[in-house]
């Protein structure tokens, strides 16, 4: 029974030991998980604003007008491109439905260009019935799609990319 104080100051020493012990870890693993949260915040940020910058310079860089061209004799109008100084013009061969052709017979009805340059927007005239409509291509002409149903307003306008 002498022993008795003895090996209560051990089992107290040891109980602190473990306690302190137990405090370190449970202040390293706190340590490790919030520095691991904000290197996963900071990493979601820089990829957004990285994801802003490529999406402005590819919006801003496509380097081409789009323009119409009324053939002489005709009503037809056909869609070009060309880069912005006047160099590689270029036809987009739109194929549309009977009765139906592009209408540019105001400066809102304007064709545009998509943001990428990859699509063309353009307002179309039904010669049988008066109807309006805007319609889409691929800047090759291919993929043709009437985007807005046909109208029975004096004009349908595009008002641009915004």
């Amino acid at each position: 029974m002498g022993n008795l104080p003895e090996n209560r100051e051990k089992v107290i020493l040891i109980l602190t030991n473990i306690n302190v012990n137990l405090m370190k870890n449970l202040l390293k693993s706190t340590l490790y998980l919030t520095v691991f949260s904000l290197a996963g915040i900071l990493f979601q940020i820089s990829c957004s604003n990285s994801g802003i910058q490529n999406s402005t310079q590819s919006t801003t860089q496509i380097g081409k007008l789009l323009y119409a061209k009324n053939i002489a004799g005709t009503n037809e109008i056909q869609l070009w491109t060309c880069n912005y100084d006047g160099t590689n013009q270029t036809l987009i061969p739109i194929s549309l439905p009977a009765n139906i052709e592009i209408n540019t017979n105001n400066v809102r009805a304007t064709p545009y260009l998509s943001p990428d340059g990859q699509k063309v927007f353009f307002v179309t005239l039904n010669t049988t019935n008066g109807f309006h409509s805007i319609y889409s291509c691929d800047i090759s002409g291919a993929n043709l799609q009437a985007i807005v149903s046909p109208s029975t307003y004096n004009l349908i306008e595009i008002g641009g990319a915004y």
